[in-house]
């Protein structure tokens, strides 16, 4: 039985690789299920869905609030504020280009800030990590790592009703 053990270990090593995504594949490509998901209405059609918006995410320690005015064509301007308490807080301006479910943000208002985001049509996810430039628009012990907005109005005119701190619109250009 021994004598098998390095064939059996080759075989489910070689069978692990299968089924594996091809890396070329369309992002634009969804699964079946996705797709069944998307027409019995349980989720959107990120394909279908506008980043125009605002979004916010209400917590104890206060309101985080995102805003985007523009189109895919010809990319958004975006505010955000993400809020840890009467003090503390982290506040940007910038634009973000949008392509399927990813959201490449960049805040310009302090240092230059770039990250990619996740948007699935209802939820706005920023990425755990973030560049250290990110920072300068933070108070100490605040950052944007792992903040997320959920979509509550489509459209430029319900994003440019968006409010930050020290900018009285988040979102006021388009």
């Amino acid at each position: 039985m021994r004598q098998g053990w390095p064939l059996v270990c080759a075989l489910f090593l070689a069978a692990c690789g299968q089924g594996q995504p091809d890396a070329d594949k369309n992002a634009a490509e969804i699964s079946p299920l996705e797709q069944a998901a998307i027409d019995a209405g349980v989720i959107p059609d990120v394909r279908n869905v506008t980043l125009s918006g605002a979004f916010e995410r209400r917590s104890d320690l206060g309101t985080d609030s995102f805003c985007a005015v523009g189109n895919d064509e010809n990319g958004y301007q975006v505010g955000m504020i993400a809020v840890f308490g009467p003090e503390t807080k982290c506040e940007g301006l910038g634009e973000a280009e949008r392509e399927g479910e990813n959201v490449r943000i960049t805040l310009n208002s302090e240092e230059k800030c770039s990250f990619t985001a996740r948007f699935d049509g209802v939820e706005l996810k920023l990425p755990g990590e973030l560049p250290k430039s990110c920072a300068s628009y933070c108070s100490a012990r605040a950052g944007f790592e792992g903040v997320s907005f959920y979509m509550i109005g489509e459209g430029d005119a319900v994003a440019r009703s968006t409010s930050g701190r020290d900018f009285e619109n988040l979102c006021p250009g388009g």
